[in-house]
């Protein structure tokens, strides 16, 4: 059985994985450096660490060019009676500006219409390098653990990094059909020509004309050839299912 620690690290990954949207808080320059929150679009690199999108218009981004720390609060509790009763995690860390292609195409994976502007001058991608996290499960469920539990084994990262996109040509050219089984069925979203946009060690991302799902593995994935593996099982798990 897994101790509350870890369970509050594997929730709190879930919520990072799964989420599209947060707030995000800084301290804001013009205003004696008080805290500012607001809603931030964010999508994962494939160790988990979050990445943004902001214009050098934006407070957030000023903001950030005088003190790089900043929390980012995830939750999943909006849509219940009680609200303190669901989980949430705050995430504590820096960001900084990336020139990195593959945290640009991993943010447009999860936010197509950003490409519209992404390539403007004063738009910047930013990477959050974690130092602590908060997660909160409901009355009496909270745990403090350091950045780095929150991420997905670096190892295995590397690999996925290497061949994510050899995997996404040849799941999207050569097997077009199970890329739609995961949609329809395994996820019940409508719609045919569906495509896998981005994968990581815990799953991977479809789209279609602009519609985002998230297909979560079993369990996390350490190699390409794990990354095949649960492929494959999800396609005849979604077969079975269709019958």
């Amino acid at each position: 059985m897994a101790s509350d620690k870890q369970e509050a690290i594997d929730v709190s990954h879930s919520l990072l994985r799964q989420g599209r949207s947060g707030t995000l808080s800084t301290l804001i320059k013009t205003h004696d450096g008080w805290p500012y929150g607001s809603l931030v679009t964010f999508a994962t690199d494939l160790d988990a660490s979050p990445l943004f999108l902001f214009s050098d218009l934006s407070d957030h981004a000023r903001n950030l060019k005088a003190d790089a720390r900043a929390s980012l609060l995830i939750e999943r509790t909006s849509n219940r009676l009680k609200p303190q009763t669901g989980p949430r995690v705050t995430l504590l860390g820096t960001l900084t500006q990336t020139k990195n292609p593959r945290h640009s195409r991993r943010f447009i994976a999860r936010h197509p219409q950003a490409a519209m502007y992404s390539g403007f001058g004063d738009f910047h991608f930013y990477h959050m390098t974690l130092e602590r996290a908060h997660y909160v499960g409901g009355f009496a469920r909270a745990k403090w653990f350091r950045g780095r539990e929150l991420l997905s084994d670096p190892d295995a990262a590397k690999q996925l990094a290497d061949a994510e996109q050899d995997i996404l040509v040849h799941m999207n050219r050569d097997h077009a059909d199970a890329v739609d089984l995961y949609a329809n069925v395994l996820l019940g979203r409508k719609g045919t020509g569906w495509q896998i946009s981005a994968i990581d060690t815990d799953g991977a991302d479809l789209m279609l004309k602009g519609r985002i799902s998230r297909l979560a593995f079993a369990e996390a994935v350490c190699d390409p050839a794990q990354v095949r593996a649960e492929l494959i099982r999800l396609a005849a798990l979604a077969r079975d299912s269709a019958l």
